[in-house]
């Protein structure tokens, strides 16, 4: 699996994106709403590298499944810990899991999947809902 720096605009980009297809689908919504709230400046990326981030997702995902008979198991929690392990920095982390909050509710609908991902990122984290109001 590949890694980034600590706290890289590559290692966030990477959470964003596992968060994307963690309900199996990439969602146009998520694209637009990540443009119309300048989360890739946040970031620090601009869309052609974050779309690289997460094609590189995919083909990790694709490579490790393929090892595992095929399946591929998106709520993995050892690949999930090792992904937002790579953000440590506590304001990236808190910045990062706003944006894990707008993506997935982006497309009107906020799929178990991503509830449980985003619970599981908050409770690793460190980090609350009221958390995530402040500043």
């Amino acid at each position: 699996m590949k890694t980034y720096s600590p706290n890289s605009p590559e290692a966030v980009a990477r959470v964003i994106a596992m968060t994307m297809i963690t309900d199996a689908r990439l969602d146009d919504r998520e694209l637009e709403v990540m443009d119309r709230l300048f989360l890739y400046d946040i970031m620090g990326l601009d869309r052609e590298a974050f779309s690289a981030v997460v094609r590189t997702y995919c083909n990790d995902l694709v490579r490790d499944g393929g090892a595992e008979g095929g399946r591929i198991d998106l709520m993995d929690r050892e690949r999930i810990d090792a992904i937002i392990g790579q953000v440590d920095d506590p304001e990236r982390r808190l910045q990062t899991a706003r944006m894990i909050a707008t993506v997935a509710k982006a497309d009107g609908h906020l799929h178990d999947a991503e509830l449980a991902l985003f619970r599981h990122v908050l409770a690793r984290w460190n980090l609350s809902l009221d958390d995530l109001k402040g500043a």
